[in-house]
């Protein structure tokens, strides 16, 4: 299932667009066949946003108790939002369309992460010191790290790799016998334990 969120953001809303988004929720939630017997009611949704707007325009003129007034009754409008917005969320049960009909605003859904490609075009260059390889793949979009593994002949046969992790595409294998073959292949590592492993490329060691 599904987890929603609602992006609330009453509390920094001016006075008239949270009067108007209380309204549009009422006119959304009102009669829907999703949310029956809504709690909040909305009758107290009503009585709430009547308050709220008549302390609005009474307000208007700056006299400081007018003022209190209206911020208490905005406090309560909010306080039965946030309550209509649970029980919102809980009978959506995780339908984005039906939770969207209720004129609240969903949270966008995260995108599902996209599996990572097959490394390719490897090269292994001979690095500046005897018995040291650069090997270089290019970038795997979403992968956040790199496995290097190399074997000499007798090693791969008995699948007995070593490696070498690194966070970029490109990685020095140091320690190798000078004159002797290596294999290596690199695997992309992803989110979620994605691995992809390239093709064997070989080489010999200066």
């Amino acid at each position: 299932m599904k987890v929603l969120t609602i992006t609330n953001g009453f509390a920094k809303m001016s006075d008239a667009n949270l009067d108007l988004k209380a309204n549009q929720i009422y006119t959304a939630m009102n009669g829907n066949a999703s949310f029956p017997n809504p709690d909040p009611s909305m009758d107290d949704l009503t009585d709430a946003i009547n308050a709220y707007a008549t302390a609005l325009n009474d307000s208007r003129d700056g006299d400081r108790l007018k003022v209190a007034i209206k911020n208490q009754k905005r406090e309560e409008l909010i306080d039965i939002l946030h309550l209509l917005a649970d029980f919102v969320l809980f009978k959506s049960a995780g339908d984005s369309v039906v939770a969207i009909s209720s004129g609240f605003t969903i949270g966008k859904q995260p995108a599902p992460t996209p599996p990572i490609t097959k490394p390719d075009n490897l090269r292994l260059q001979q690095g500046d010191n005897p018995g040291e390889l650069v090997g270089k793949v290019n970038r795997v979009k979403g992968a956040i790290a790199y496995l290097y593994q190399y074997a000499t002949d007798a090693q791969m046969a008995q699948d007995n790799w070593q490696w070498i992790s690194c966070t970029r595409s490109s990685c020095i294998i140091a320690d190798l016998v000078p004159g002797t073959k290596y294999n290596c292949r690199v695997a992309a590592i992803g989110v979620k334990e994605q691995l992809v492993y390239s093709d064997v490329v070989s080489r010999i060691v200066a």
